[in-house]
């Protein structure tokens, strides 16, 4: 298959995903505002039924319909219970990640045709944007503690103290000299740290003689249930491709840009991966 005809088909899986993406909002909307209602409405009702009812009243009518109420709630929360939350939200993680080569504006403007360079940076610019609103730090810290990773073994930094620094030198730099050191290493010590936590927690233990071993046996032994195989692997091929790229930084003066860059890719990584596991399995 030809590289246009590849782009071809990727445009119309996101023109695709664009459309669907815009129905589940309007329907998820309507139902989040309806189940808001409905909570709303329970607790001013239950405040003023502790009170003698009012003439008129009837206690099994509206017994009748809160009954009704009822099953329809019941056979709406049976429709999203078909959804794992943690898998559906990390194939967006996966996706964001595939496209964090093009929001670094120099990667393709020098590509783009000269009329259109101006619109290919600010093209890259909002991707950029739309990307760091999914590679959210405060979800990743959330998903951190969740499995218990604000706590660090003796001699250590938690993954949560780690990703935080890493972070942290990036927005409030105090030099622009050493993005490796005070901000990709620990990124990747996060991501190490919090592999390790989940290789000492897992229901059975197995040797793991490499960084690829290592993520397959989480994924097959913690991730949700409905995480298919071919998922588990891409992860896998992923850390190995993350990890050559944050140690091979290590020798190379670095952008601000491409320093975004890494943070991004990594973060969206931890994220997608904790998504997809279920803490129910850790010992």
């Amino acid at each position: 298959m030809s590289s246009e005809e590849l782009k071809d088909r990727l445009e119309k899986l996101i023109q695709d995903s664009k459309a669907k993406g815009v129905e589940i909002t309007k329907l998820g909307g309507n139902i989040v505002q309806w189940g808001q209602e409905m909570v709303d409405l329970s607790e001013a009702s239950a405040r003023v039924i502790q009170y003698p009812p009012p003439a008129g009243f009837g206690w099994e009518t509206a017994i009748d319909a809160w009954q009704g109420l009822n099953h329809q709630q019941n056979s709406v929360l049976a429709g999203l219970n078909r959804f794992a939350v943690s898998s559906v939200t990390a194939s967006g993680s996966a996706a964001a990640y595939s496209m964090t080569h093009f929001a670094n504006p120099s990667t393709i403007v020098f590509r783009a045709p000269l009329e259109k360079q101006d619109a290919a940076r600010a093209d890259a610019e909002y991707l950029g944007q739309v990307l760091d609103r999914l590679a959210d730090k405060e979800s990743v810290l959330r998903l951190l503690r969740q499995f218990g990773l604000d706590k660090a073994i003796p001699g250590k930094k938690s993954p949560v103290e780690l990703f935080e620094t890493a972070w942290a030198a990036f927005e409030k730099p105090v030099t622009a000299s050493s993005p490796v050191i005070t901000s990709l290493v620990p990124i990747r010590e996060c991501i190490n740290e919090t592999i390790e936590t989940l290789l000492r927690r897992r229901p059975k233990q197995e040797a793991t003689k490499n960084e690829r071993s290592k993520i397959m046996s989480i994924g097959n032994q913690i991730a949700s249930n409905d995480t298919e195989q071919v998922k588990i692997e891409s992860w896998a091929f992923r850390w190995t491709e993350l990890l050559d790229e944050l140690s091979g930084s290590k020798n190379k003066d670095l952008s601000r840009e491409k320093w975004q860059s890494s943070l991004r890719r990594t973060t969206l990584f931890l994220r997608e991966l904790l998504q997809s596991l279920d803490p129910a399995k850790l010992r």
